[in-house]
């Protein structure tokens, strides 16, 4: 069975968990983010020589780890690997799950998880891990994927820092953008340009006053 096929499989699985034990969720937002990420992801892929196959599993199962409901916060992460572990994905996808959140890489030792050794585990993981460019790809994807679909970084920035906290916003859109350079000159233009027309059709969403607030305070998608 190819990758993508397996990732469809899987992610299926996980919007069934999700569906029938949180009815009430946002389950649409996390599926849109989900299906946009892999969208971006193979697009950016085809057009930068990359894997678009593992591109495209990797956006869709970046936070698969939200199969366990809207509130698992942080937790989403290693549940996320465990998760794709236990499907026998192999390890350059399930990373994902792992490393997509923090760039810089330190940004890790921020991570407070109930569970000290699970938090333990994804510090070590992340710390000690190469980043590659399937990392960085994966790390631009979910700055450019919303609830509605594809979105700039710009959008999806506001949303994400109305609904959360985030300690040095600048310095985090700053090295959001330079991922975004680092692959606008591996394509040899600019990746917005690869998403002209989906863009355009995505609302400003997530912020009172710029469209509609699907994007509940406390999730980020």
């Amino acid at each position: 069975m190819k990758l993508r096929e397996r990732a469809e499989e899987i992610f299926a699985w996980g919007m069934k968990q999700r569906t029938e034990n949180f009815p009430d969720a946002n389950n649409s937002a996390w599926e849109n983010h989900s299906r946009a990420a892999a969208e971006i992801a193979e697009k950016i892929a085809k057009h930068a020589g990359m894997d678009a196959e593992r591109a495209y599993a990797g956006g869709l199962l970046h936070d698969i780890g939200r199969y366990l409901g809207p509130h698992t916060g942080m937790n989403h992460i290693p549940d996320g690997y465990d998760l794709l572990k236990e499907k026998g994905m192999p390890e350059e996808v399930a990373r994902v799950c792992l490393t997509h959140s923090f760039n810089p890489q330190e940004t890790v030792e921020a991570l407070e998880l109930e569970n000290k050794e699970r938090e333990q585990f994804v510090k070590n993981y992340v710390l000690n891990t190469k980043y590659d460019d399937y990392d960085k790809l994966f790390q631009l994807v979910d700055f450019m994927s919303g609830s509605h679909g594809v979105t700039t970084i710009e959008r999806r920035f506001c949303s994400v820092i109305y609904r959360h906290d985030i300690p040095d916003p600048r310095s985090t859109l700053i090295k959001i953008y330079e991922i975004k350079k680092y692959f606008d000159k591996k394509i040899g233009g600019d990746i917005y340009e690869l998403f002209h027309d989906k863009i355009a059709e995505t609302p400003f969403q997530g912020i009172p006053g710029g469209g509609a607030l699907v994007e509940k305070k406390g999730e980020r998608k």
